[in-house]
């Protein structure tokens, strides 16, 4: 094998090497945090893809950050919201609204029928601290 040959190959391992370093970002380098289902569970992680297990605990939600949660159609939605304050918790969309005590868990359960995107926020508070995205089937 030329010279010429073994810089061409080399070349060619670089460029490929670089092609999946970049693709390997893109499909891994998200920063939501999100929710996946499998048969009614959900499980929340900071941007890794989830393994959903037979029972985990549903996302908690609370003020300061905005947390993505992304279900199917069918699934059943289930997180939790504490706060430090006494407020109301409004699902928009699917007009769900519970009221949360300061440092308690309030729990959300319900069917994901209504395609779409919600804010789920603290109603008194006017802050948003989840989007609620459910795809269809």
């Amino acid at each position: 094998m030329s010279r010429a040959q073994r810089l061409t190959f080399l070349a060619i391992a670089a460029v490929i090497a670089v092609a999946a370093v970049i693709v390997l970002a893109v499909a891994g380098g998200d920063d939501e945090q999100e929710a996946t289902n499998a048969q009614g569970t959900a499980t929340a992680t900071r941007g890794a893809t989830t393994t959903p297990t037979p029972k985990p605990e549903s996302p908690l939600l609370a003020p300061g950050e905005v947390a993505k949660l992304r279900f199917r159609q069918g699934d059943t939605v289930r997180f939790r919201v504490r706060s430090d304050v006494a407020d109301h918790v409004h699902v928009h969309g699917y007009d769900l609204m519970k009221d949360v005590e300061p440092g308690k868990t309030t729990a959300f359960s319900f069917p994901a029928d209504i395609t779409g995107i919600f804010e789920i926020e603290l109603e008194d508070a006017g802050e948003q601290i989840a989007q609620l995205r459910v795809d269809p089937r």
